[in-house]
């Protein structure tokens, strides 16, 4: 190939001289007799040519064609001159790698037999079709390139190939061989990759500087392969002093970066760091080049990638002083790896550990650099969780240090606090020095928007961006100043204002970009509005912006707030179909939503995923969500304890959620004093690190208010709420709602109307006013918080007039009934057996139960026999209240038309619906049925959850459960989580149950699982009781003992019919006849109900002793 470019370019006479003294140099070379100005002699042939290469190839011959007679001989070694014969030692490559080869013929013998089979046997032809298929294969993409398929092809063609081909292909056969790295690749394989790439290299010809170049650094990045890395160093030196522009060593920061993959793959980070120290002058060049000019782009990029290669390896390190305290480095490479630590912790979004960094270096008596500590404190303010500290960090920074960027850091800090004085004190001190930045400008609004002053956030707009005579924003505003200005309205749930700052944004020629759009998501999904939220992600996609990460973890913490966690996984798969890279957040929210269902081995696979997926320590909210887990799971205090204290030993220390979650898992075992305990221990510690988001807040008051209340000690209840009062502590509608609970358990006239008082000197404040009404992610409103208990009061104390009244004044208040207090009416009428008024509310009740469920959003995800339309279990309960009414009323039919009904709108059933369902055919005189039920879904489900406690994968391939557990047959019920114990009826229930059955466990507190922290929950979730456990119920089981005994006996089983309905009767009917048939068709297809039936009556038997009869018996 470079022959025909040289050709021509030159002629074939000039070619011919060219060529004659190539030949002679080769010559010469074998006799030792070089001629020192050969190059010289070669370059006064060549005309000058300065057009820009059509390939990679051409370019390379750059240099080559250029006519210069001044520049040093290109015969460059291709390491330094060392004796490679008498090394020894882990670093030397024997046999391949004896120096530089300049012929093909010193390639290895073996490698040169392994040739590839021609479709022909002409002798003549065989070079041709070696080289085509060599320059197929070479030109393939990386991830369709075969090694061991390419090196066959290399060594039939190799005799064939000019230089700049050669190099080519090794380039490509190198590449595709790091590319390795992060798979399962062992390391023989890669050494043996390595080996070959060195033998490619060592038979090629010196032919020109830019391939000289080129082919040390592919050799050093052999040598790394082959884990000979100090061979790799010095051959990299050598490479990095051949004399070329700087737009032609691209190769030398890849050379790098594999140099520093392979220590770190090969004897870890800590000698990939001490190799960064080494070279550190060398490489901070390439860290910090930046160049725009389109001539520099490669070098830009390879500059890129080493540093993000370099930089990974700095953020799986934990502890930086055994590095800071080198004594082979001096103060300045102390100070200027330091630096360096931070740069890549802070570009990784790692803050915190760069401010460990910082303490390190001031530990030590290192100086830290102001820009380093401003970088750090403005990333620490982005987060909530770490504002304090970005606080503390900036108040310690010297007086003299007051330059520009700490100005706007102070601005930027007291910004994210929402303190808008001292943020304008920093503004003004910005505009005396300089125009402001328009970071600066949304900073300042921004403060504002924190401090929920939309009028001020909107008049500081105004302010810099103000209108013309036409109606046009001058100044230019950006997305980001009018980002910040709607964040303002969204944080107090102002839709409209949002409309009108969108609609501005509009008419300055903008459009929403993905950070408006999020900003509109989060404050609608804030709202609990599920359909606006799922409108907003609609819009997005029609103005051709894919929602990111952040607006599908949005989606998500709204569904796990909804306990939808079939929504859940089926939205996280539709953004890892959108090319969407989950992050540990996105990870988490999943992982919460397995929480809020009670999906706990979700809970488990989706934090194995996380942990196998991730090098560095799990963040706080991971764990904090696994804590949820195990006090919703009802795992015991002591527990739930021994995992919080594990926390306490860990780099990031628990917060105030954390202590949260102890005081309730002690408030659930009936444990006050260590409740209080643990909430004044939080109030000194929030003293001693003001730093540290120890806050004491409303939800630590309310779980402790709560747990008093539960257990009757009203006094230290109302200590609580003095507290929160005193504190300036805005109680939530969760708190009011706790409170007026505790006025209707006690059932009494005099209790809850001083509980509607209550209410209604809330609800009398103007909603522009109350500070307790505001938006969450709660599926109910607040005003729903607020009547609820009463109306579940009046229900259960059998008052529906009270009731009605009271959602009559929800309604009135511009409130919908929640579909909680809907149920609780259905149950009402059930109870007092009102038909009639069953039948007329169901509607109300589907159509809310539909609205919450609405899926239409998944429909746009493909579904498979993996990915169903399952729309979660709102309306389980509901049903199964629903057909328990109908049976006892007679209306068999209509369960039938709304069992059909469900299946086709693709709502899951559960255990209880399946029982009542049972109970349903029994009523409608149609035992065999009921059997059925028992026989072919409940106990198949029962024993698919015995069998649940199989090993857990460790090291899951996703964090979807439902990729593992896809429900195939559609004859099938789908597997459905239950409520976790969000009640603390229930939790308390929960605790007692696991606390017993734990004791009992020999290896509960075996050290040996001290270090797995989901090790218990894994327990947990196959021995504690849950609501939807699969299993015939006790209620299934009586009636079908009692249909069975009636069989027995003789007796048909009736119907229940409609009043002023009877059972037609049937004379020609042989009643015992017809039962002794029905009974062996039960005993001959249902064995497995049958036996459970044994069991039960066995049971029953013993406990009733000679009642049994009276009870199972009729007649």
């Amino acid at each position: 190939m470079a022959e025909l470019i040289v050709e021509t370019s030159l002629g074939v006479d000039r070619h011919h001289v060219l060529m004659t003294l190539i030949n002679r140099h080769k010559h010469a070379r074998k006799t030792g007799n070089i001629h020192s100005d050969w190059d010289t002699q070669v370059l006064d042939f060549l005309p000058d040519h300065h057009a820009p290469a059509a390939d990679q190839s051409r370019f390379m011959m750059m240099d080559e064609l250029s006519h210069v007679h001044t520049r040093p001989p290109r015969c460059y070694k291709s390491h330094p001159p060392i004796n490679r014969r008498t090394l020894s030692g882990p670093f030397v490559i024997p046999s391949v790698y004896g120096g530089q080869r300049r012929h093909a013929s010193h390639a290895s013998e073996g490698a040169a037999q392994a040739l590839v089979d021609f479709p022909h046997h002409n002798p003549d032809r065989r070079p041709d079709w070696a080289r085509k298929e060599f320059e197929r294969v070479t030109r393939l993409p990386r991830s369709d390139f075969k090694l061991d398929h390419a090196w066959n092809i290399y060594q039939d063609a190799k005799e064939h190939l000019p230089p700049s081909s050669i190099v080519a292909f090794a380039d490509k056969f190198i590449s595709s061989a790091e590319m390795n790295y992060k798979l399962d690749t062992n390391d023989t394989q890669l050494q043996e990759w390595g080996r070959r790439g060195i033998e490619i290299l060592d038979a090629m010809p010196s032919f020109t500087r830019t391939i000289d170049q080129w082919r040390l650094c592919l050799l050093a990045r052999s040598l790394a392969l082959c884990n000979d890395l100090e061979n790799a160093r010095a051959t990299l030196h050598a490479a990095d002093k051949v004399p070329l522009l700087d737009t032609l060593k691209a190769g030398i920061p890849y050379a790098y970066k594999m140099i520093i993959h392979s220590l770190a793959r090969y004897r870890g980070n800590t000698h990939a760091i001490k190799f960064i120290g080494q070279e550190f002058r060398q490489l901070n060049n390439h860290f910090r080049f930046h160049n725009s000019d389109p001539y520099y782009q490669d070098v830009q990029r390879a500059c890129l990638s080493l540093k993000r290669a370099a930089f990974q390896v700095v953020t799986e390190v934990v502890d930086f002083t055994p590095f800071l305290q080198r004594e082979d480095w001096d103060k300045k490479r102390r100070e200027a790896m330091g630096s360096f630590f931070i740069d890549a912790l802070c570009f990784s979004q790692m803050p915190s550990e760069a401010q460990d960094v910082v303490l390190a270096m001031q530990k030590l008596g290192v100086h830290v650099a102001l820009d380093d500590r401003l970088l750090i404190i403005r990333l620490l303010a982005e987060r909530t969780s770490s504002l304090r500290l970005a606080a503390q960090m900036y108040a310690a920074i010297p007086a003299g240090d007051h330059t520009l960027p700490y100005l706007q850091a102070g601005l930027h800090v007291h910004a994210r606090q929402g303190n808008t004085e001292l943020a304008g004190q920093y503004f003004n001190d910005i505009a005396a020095t300089c125009l402001p930045s328009p970071d600066d400008i949304t900073a300042l609004i921004r403060a504002h928007a924190l401090a929920k002053d939309t009028q001020r956030a909107s008049d500081v707009f105004n302010e810099h961006f103000p209108l013309d005579s036409f109606g046009k924003r001058q100044n230019s505003p950006s997305h980001s100043q009018y980002a910040a200005v709607i964040y303002a309205y969204s944080l107090k749930g102002d839709k409209a204002g949002m409309v009108n700052w969108l609609e501005d944004l509009a008419s300055a020629d903008l459009v929403p970009n993905v950070h408006i759009f999020t900003l509109v998501l989060n404050a609608v999904a804030h709202t609990g509005d599920f359909e606006s939220a799922m409108s907003v992600l609609a819009q997005m996609r029609d103005a051709g912006i894919k929602p990111n990460v952040v607006a599908y973890t949005i989606i998500i913490t709204l569904l796990a707030q909804r306990r939808d966690v079939y929504g859940a996984e089926a939205l996280f798969k539709r953004a890892m179909k959108d090319g969407i890279v989950p992050d540990s957040r996105m990870i988490n929210a999943l992982m919460n939503a397995h929480a809020q269902a009670g999906s706990w081995r979700g809970v488990i696979r989706a934090y194995d995923y996380v942990a196998a997926s991730q090098k560095n320590s799990l963040s706080l909210d991971v764990h904090n969500t696994l804590m949820k887990a195990y006090v919703l799971s009802g795992a015991p205090f002591s527990t739930v304890h021994k995992f919080f204290t594990r926390l306490e030993s860990a780099k990031e220390k628990p917060d105030a959620y954390t202590y949260s979650l102890l005081m309730q898992s002690a408030c659930d075992e009936g444990l006050m004093n260590i409740a209080s305990d643990i909430y004044y221990d939080l109030e000194q510690l929030a003293l001693e690190n003001p730093h540290r988001n120890l806050d004491i807040n409303v939800y630590i008051l309310t779980i402790l208010m709560a747990g008093f209340l539960r257990h009757g000690d009203k006094i230290r209840a109302k200590a609580v709420y003095d507290v929160m009062r005193e504190k300036g502590i805005q109680p939530t509608p969760v708190t009011f709602s706790i409170l007026l609970q505790a006025y209707g358990n006690e059932r009494s006239a005099e209790s809850l109307q001083v509980a509607e008082q209550f209410v209604q000197s809330l609800v009398a404040v103007p909603e522009s006013e109350r500070a307790w009404q505001k938006p969450n992610y709660a599926p109910v409103t607040a005003l729903q918080s607020l009547y609820a208990p009463l109306v579940s009061a009046y229900t259960k104390m059998d008052k529906p007039e009270d009731a009605q009244r009271l959602l009559q004044e929800l309604v009135d208040a511009g409130e919908e009934p929640s579909l909680g207090m809907l149920t609780a009416f259905l149950d009402l009428h059930r109870r007092n057996f009102d038909i009639d008024a069953v039948l007329d509310l169901w509607p109300k009740v589907y159509r809310m139960g539909m609205e919450v469920s609405k899926s239409a959003w998944l429909t746009e995800v493909p579904e498979t026999h993996n990915t169903r339309n399952i729309r979660g279990n709102v309306l389980c309960i509901p049903l199964s209240i629903y057909i328990d009414a109908l049976s006892a009323a007679g209306y068999h039919d209509e369960i039938a038309t709304v069992w059909k009904d469900f299946r086709a709108q693709g709502f899951s059933f559960d255990s209880h619906n399946w029982n009542h369902l049972v109970v349903a055919l029994v009523r409608a005189g149609q035992p065999e049925r009921a059997f059925e039920v028992i026989e072919r879904v409940i106990i198949p489900f029962q024993e698919l959850s015995a069998n649940a406690d199989k090993p857990r994968d460790l090291i899951p391939f996703s964090p979807l459960l439902f990729d593992v557990n896809p429900v195939g047959d559609d004859n099938l019920i789908e597997v459905t989580p239950g409520d976790p114990p969000m009640q603390s009826r229930q939790r308390i229930l929960m605790h007692k149950i696991a606390k017993s059955r734990t004791q009992r466990l020999d290896n509960w507190e075996a050290e040996e699982h001290n270090d797995d922290s989901v090790y218990h929950l894994h327990i947990l979730q196959q021995i504690s009781p849950s609501w939807a456990t699969w299993r015939p119920h006790r209620a299934s089981l009586t009636i079908l003992l009692t249909a069975l005994n009636h069989l027995n006996a003789g007796i048909l089983i009736q119907p229940c019919m409609p009043d002023g309905h009877d059972v037609a009767a049937n004379a020609d009917v042989d009643e015992r006849r017809e039962c002794r048939d029905i009974l062996n068709r039960i005993y001959a297809n249902y064995p497995k109900t049958v036996k459970a039936l044994f069991d039960f009556e066995s049971q029953e038997r013993e406990r009733l002793g000679s009642d049994y009869d009276k009870e199972y018996i009729w007649g």
